[in-house]
């Protein structure tokens, strides 16, 4: 899931030199100090196989898998020395159990030459800045939110820092933004070592520190209402709430990610950042006042956005009785305005059985002639309208129909079976029917799939016929 703001628009009067400051900053780490982990690597992988260690460990690192890590002896069984070799040389646990049994047995030679790897291993960006909460340090606790694990993974991050760092620094002064970003780090540190206490895993990225941004981010925007684009994996929309609605929404994703998510990602890290950016700069206003707030971006006044901006007023105002009327006159008035349909279908959904929301989801129906319209929007509302309502009283016949002749023109063929199954049910007769059962049986004659051509040429009699001609 993915909730960021689309409204605002900078002013590159005050342009944001703190954010463009840390922005600059992460890629020089990434490319000027990370790029050379390789060649770390090289020398460190080198040394080992140069050395005595893989004859002297590989025996007694079996010994370690049968006393501390008898859970791995399947993939040992399976992978071989290419799973021992990678323990021996990543493992930090096999390390710090090796040396006290090294000194014990007087085997200085052995430890000389285990230490100079350590040493050399060490010297990657991940192990030298990383936050490892086995061991944590103040070169980690700081240096992690600098450092990142891939394009990617900068990237992502600094585009995030920027989307929300625009807004922020001009809110809050560049001084008090970097202070903030510091502080978040921190705090998304603190929560993941909490958690996730013992890890030799490091973790490294900035996305604690981001996260605390967007805290900060809803922390000054408060109940003002903005625009958000969202992604839920294949769907995607714009919404409007208050500012403050996306922080409940973001915590439950990072919550739900640690749950059933990759378990790559250090999503308490993020938690703690965005609740240490939110709880911060409300500390930090409710002192002084934001220096500027962004400018939102005004939308050219039409008539639709006018009777748009009367039903938030209401919304904001508690006034939902009244929002609810108002979204109701505005379709009657613009039908074909598909926001204002939207808003009063969302008014009206906490009552599934008035009028009023048989009536929204009459008129989303009546746009499927609209080619303008999204037809997965269509089909969505659709669905959406089944799941909320006993007795679909919207779907009347000339409802489904359009909406059929529309399926079957955006070849949503699921969707233009289930219609037609609907008309069936409700003994329609029309001459579109068998057009549309033709093109149904058509597309499962291209797939092969004979059998559901046949239900199809069952449905209609029109259909039928036309099909055995």
């Amino acid at each position: 899931m993915l909730i960021i703001p689309i409204q605002n628009k900078p002013d590159w009067r005050r342009p944001p030199l703190m954010c463009f400051a840390l922005i600059a900053i992460n890629l020089l780490v990434f490319v000027l100090y990370q790029g050379r982990d390789e060649a770390r690597w090289q020398q460190a992988e080198d040394y080992y196989f140069s050395s005595q260690l893989p004859d002297l460990e590989e025996q007694r690192f079996l010994v370690y898998v049968n006393e501390v890590r008898p859970e791995w002896r399947t993939q040992v069984d399976a992978q071989g020395e290419e799973f021992v070799y990678r323990e021996l040389l990543w493992n930090p646990e096999f390390h710090q159990w090796l040396l006290p049994q090294l000194r014990a047995e007087g085997e200085t030679e052995w430890l000389a030459q285990r230490e100079q790897f350590a040493e050399l291993r060490d010297r990657l960006s991940s192990i030298a800045l990383g936050l490892v909460p086995a061991e944590p340090g103040v070169a980690g606790l700081f240096g992690h939110m600098f450092l990142h694990g891939s394009w990617d993974h900068l990237i992502g991050n600094m585009v995030f820092l920027l989307l929300f760092g625009l807004s922020v620094e001009l809110a809050l002064g560049g001084l008090w933004f970097a202070g903030l970003y510091l502080l978040g780090g921190l705090a998304a540190a603190g929560l993941h070592m909490a958690v996730e206490a013992g890890s030799p895993v490091p973790m490294v990225g900035a996305s604690g520190a981001v996260s605390a941004i967007m805290g900060m981010f809803v922390a000054i925007y408060g109940v003002r209402r903005l625009r958000f684009f969202y992604t839920v994996g294949f769907m995607f929309g714009e919404f409007s709430a208050p500012a403050l609605l996306v922080l409940p929404l973001w915590l439950a994703k990072e919550i739900f990610g640690y749950f059933y998510g990759d378990a790559g990602i250090a999503y308490w890290a993020h938690t703690g950042g965005l609740l240490a950016g939110f709880a911060a700069t409300l500390l930090l206003l409710s002192r002084r006042p934001p220096l500027e707030q962004m400018p939102v971006e005004e939308e050219t006044s039409t008539p639709q956005s006018r009777a748009l901006a009367r039903i938030d007023r209401f919304q904001e105002e508690g006034k939902l009785l009244e929002a609810a009327d108002a979204a109701g006159l505005a379709i009657r008035q613009y039908p074909q305005s598909l926001p204002l349909i939207e808003r009063a279908i969302e008014l009206t959904t906490a009552a599934p059985e008035s009028e009023a929301f048989h009536r929204a989801n009459l008129a989303l129906f009546a746009l499927a002639d609209n080619a303008e319209i999204d037809g997965r929007a269509l089909a969505a509302g659709y669905h959406r309208y089944l799941q909320q309502t006993e007795k679909p009283r919207a779907l009347t016949a000339r409802a489904c129909l359009l909406l059929a002749r529309r399926a079957a023109r955006d070849k949503n063929w699921g969707w233009l079976e289930e219609l037609l199954r609907r008309l069936q049910n409700q003994r329609v007769e029309h001459p579109l029917l068998p057009k549309l059962g033709m093109a149904l049986v058509g597309h499962y004659r291209r797939l092969g799939d004979e059998s559901r051509a046949r239900e199809a040429l069952q449905m209609f009699p029109g259909v039928e016929v036309s099909g055995q001609q």
